[in-house]
């Protein structure tokens, strides 16, 4: 009961963070799913969870829509999803990069390493709010679009990296919020079929996906309710501390 307990606040929690800074569900949702999955199914269980509650998303905020944006910054990030994504099913193959020095007789395996390392990037990204001042130019954004989509795919981390790109960027707070999500919409959907391509889908808890899908809609809801009545500077402490701690302890061989 503890496990569906903490699914249920960290996806509740997630999604609605993600509706003030374009990134939160996949970054938070990935290390609690590590916890009960292999690192590989657990990116495969938040991709499906970060997939759902795009959807919800997308139905609530489909009437503000940049078309252009996406065209110049989706489309070259899909296919950086299916790089990064099949970049990860590769590096699954490698097997164990090191043992660990403190849990005596756990491996670490690269993928572990890669997704440890990315996540300990990933909070310099949100503590610091890394901005690219050039983001504007037509000629970066399909560049920070297959940058995005590349690490969308093969750690689910794409939402960091796709707010500093787009930080420059003058548009409406719910052309922009909901430009990202069909964005992170199309990532979920190349990343998703890729993995699925290796997965024993009888190794997955879908009770767990079922409670963390459930949970992001609802956050996903009252993100929507409360969009510009939240600031964000609390939540980004938080998950900057969580993550730090997490990934931390994939690298030792904690988790």
């Amino acid at each position: 009961m503890e496990s569906e307990i903490s699914i249920v606040v960290v996806c509740l929690i997630g999604s609605f963070a993600t509706f003030f800074s374009g990134f939160g569900l996949g970054t938070i949702l990935l290390p609690v799913f590590s916890l009960y999955f292999p690192i590989e199914l657990a990116i495969l269980a938040t991709a499906i969870v970060h997939f759902a509650n795009n959807v919800l998303k997308m139905s609530l905020m489909s009437k503000h829509l940049d078309f252009s944006l996406f065209k110049r910054f989706g489309v070259p990030a899909l296919i950086g999803a299916i790089l990064g994504a099949s970049l990860l099913l590769w590096v699954g193959n490698a097997g164990i990069f090191y043992s660990s020095p403190i849990w005596e007789g756990k491996d670490i395996s690269y993928v572990s390493f890669f997704i440890g390392v990315l996540m300990l990037i990933f909070v310099v990204f949100e503590w610091k709010s890394i901005r690219f001042p050039f983001s504007n130019s037509r000629y970066f954004l399909p560049l920070g679009g297959l940058l995005s989509g590349f690490f969308g795919g093969f750690s689910g981390h794409q939402g960091a990296l796709r707010s500093a790109i787009l930080s420059k960027v003058t548009i409406d707070k719910q052309l922009f919020v909901a430009t990202s999500v069909l964005i992170s919409l199309c990532i979920d959907v190349s990343r998703i079929s890729i993995y699925s391509t290796t997965t024993d889908w009888k190794e997955l808890n879908f009770s767990f996906l079922f409670l963390g899908a459930i949970s992001a809609f609802l956050g996903s809801i009252l993100g929507k309710r409360y969009l510009n009545k939240v600031s964000y500077g609390f939540i980004k402490w938080m998950v900057a501390l969580f993550l730090s701690g997490m990934s931390v302890l994939i690298l030792l061989g904690g988790i």
